[in-house]
């Protein structure tokens, strides 16, 4: 939930895609934006659909994946590279499990994420806390090329935490309403 936090004021009026799971049910307990696009069902997709916007849109745009998700779709991590996305940050909360599906093991307890993304010619940095976090998104946000931000968090999802039931279309209205209105 901090590093949520910390992304959310990083990346206040920029459009923010947010992966599967509690990512995106903790993100929206606490900041409900129309520049957030919640994605519902769509395990691994967040880095492709960032992608697409930061080619369609001339501003800053942030995904929020984890490190399960990644893993699913790691093919984006080679479209990444090959494509450079200007002004795309890619934020990927490693806790090494997936902690909507009864936190079980992920790859990434031995396969250094981070260091594939810098592998395939990446900018990466790795934040290991909220300062380190915040310096490194203000830093992504301000800069024209892409970022990884490799960012080691907690196990675990934060309890009493709603499930996020909105109807994805009307997640996809609002984000598009935000994406039209003149900034």
């Amino acid at each position: 939930m901090e590093a949520l936090h910390v992304i959310d004021e990083a990346f206040a009026g920029c459009p923010l895609v947010t992966t599967v799971g509690a990512t995106s049910r903790e993100l929206a307990s606490f900041s409900r934006r129309p520049s957030h696009l919640y994605l519902l069902d769509s395990m691994g997709l967040a880095p492709a659909v960032g992608a697409g916007l930061a080619f369609g849109l001339d501003r800053p745009v942030a995904v929020v994946e984890g490190d399960g998700s990644l893993l699913m779709g790691l093919s984006v991590i080679a479209t990444l590279a090959y494509h450079r996305p200007p002004r795309f940050t890619l934020i990927l909360l490693d806790n090494h499990q997936h902690a909507s599906a009864a936190s079980i093991e992920t790859q990434a307890e031995r396969i250094d994420l981070g260091a594939v993304c810098a592998a395939a010619g990446l900018p990466t940095v790795r934040a290991n806390d909220a300062d380190a976090l915040g310096a490194a998104l203000r830093t992504a946000r301000e800069d024209a090329r892409q970022t990884v931000v490799h960012v080691a968090i907690e196990g675990g999802n934060s309890p009493g935490v709603p499930f996020l039931l909105d109807d994805p279309v009307a997640i996809r209205t609002a984000f598009t309403n935000f994406l039209e209105q003149p900034r």
